[in-house]
């Protein structure tokens, strides 16, 4: 087993300080992130948003540009980044719900929101988990009206394979808990297990060389 691999929880708890000025770094404020909340209408209704693996926030001020109204649900298992995110958007507190968990266990309520969105996270899963947590997503947005937005790394087809060899391998010595193990997949993978899930649409908004948007309804 590889000294490096961390629980999950602990990897980002551990990071918490420094990840902010890190993914700005990766990701281009005006293009990446932008970009996440290009799908979301402009309102000042009280509209429902689950942000799962919300971090510190990094999403959310462009959300709340559009939308200073909107409830936000964020999930998250680094307890030190929900301290953050509360820190930074303490003017909104009485409009965020944080719950520090694992959103692969946490229920969500069917037929809730109206956006649910994801940042950097969903990298750390294997095909059949996305599958399943992507049918619970579906299920939990508003019928007809509801979308799912997700941003994420993605790779060509010889890196899938090889990120996935490399996952399994490290899997032999691990207990089954969640590890910080990436194994992103290319945009067609990810296309193709939304529509498996049941999303009727998915479309890619945005693709600049490592990252890639989903909007998904």
């Amino acid at each position: 087993m590889e000294r490096n691999i961390e629980k999950m929880a602990e990897f980002f708890n551990h990071r918490a300080e420094g990840y902010e000025k890190h993914m700005l770094k990766l990701q281009d404020i005006d293009s990446y992130y932008k970009s996440l909340s290009k799908e979301i209408i402009s309102t000042n209704d009280k509209i429902e948003v689950l942000d799962l693996g919300c971090g510190t926030g990094l999403e959310l001020k462009e959300i709340f540009k559009k939308c200073p109204n909107a409830n936000i649900t964020g999930i998250d298992m680094s307890e030190s980044m929900l301290e953050l995110l509360k820190e930074k958007y303490s003017s909104f507190s009485n409009q965020i719900k944080l719950i520090n968990g694992s959103y692969l266990n946490i229920s969500f309520s069917e037929n809730k929101y109206d956006y649910v969105i994801s940042s950097m996270t969903m990298h750390h899963f294997t095909h059949e988990v996305k599958r399943q947590l992507y049918s619970k997503i579906k299920a939990c947005l508003k019928k007809e009206i509801g979308i799912y937005i997700e941003g994420d790394y993605v790779v060509d087809d010889e890196k899938e394979a090889e990120y996935l060899s490399h996952y399994h391998e490290k899997l032999k010595f691990l207990k089954e808990e969640l590890y910080h193990i990436d194994i992103p997949f290319t945009v067609d993978t990810q296309k193709a297990l939304l529509l498996k899930a049941g999303f009727n649409n998915v479309n890619v908004i945005f693709h600049k060389e490592k990252s890639a948007i989903f909007i998904a309804s």
